[in-house]
């Protein structure tokens, strides 16, 4: 059973370590909002196991300049994206 994970915090919450403790094999990581600075931070993205996926918004990433500084690992994605993989995992769980 997979489960999307999106976070929307930035890397000072200590968000996405919360995250990680609960986070499977088959999961996959969306970060939104302020969440997309995860997105260019060595440290964040090398404490997510190989097998997660990783997403950012492509809407925040923009807003937030963080497109252009986001890590090979990172896939942007845009809104109608976001709703499909909603819909491809098992379940959603949303950390605020």
């Amino acid at each position: 059973m997979s489960c999307l994970h999106t976070v929307n915090r930035s890397p000072d919450s200590k968000l996405l370590e919360s995250c990680l403790r609960v986070i499977n094999a088959d999961d996959a990581i969306l970060f939104i909002e302020d969440g997309v600075y995860h997105c260019a931070s060595k440290i964040s993205l090398q404490a997510i196991v190989e097998t997660v996926k990783v997403y950012g918004l492509r809407e925040d990433m923009l807003a937030r300049a963080t497109l252009s500084t986001a890590l090979d690992r990172v896939e942007p994605v845009d809104t109608s994206r976001f709703v499909e993989l909603c819909s491809e995992h098992d379940k959603v769980v949303s950390w605020f």
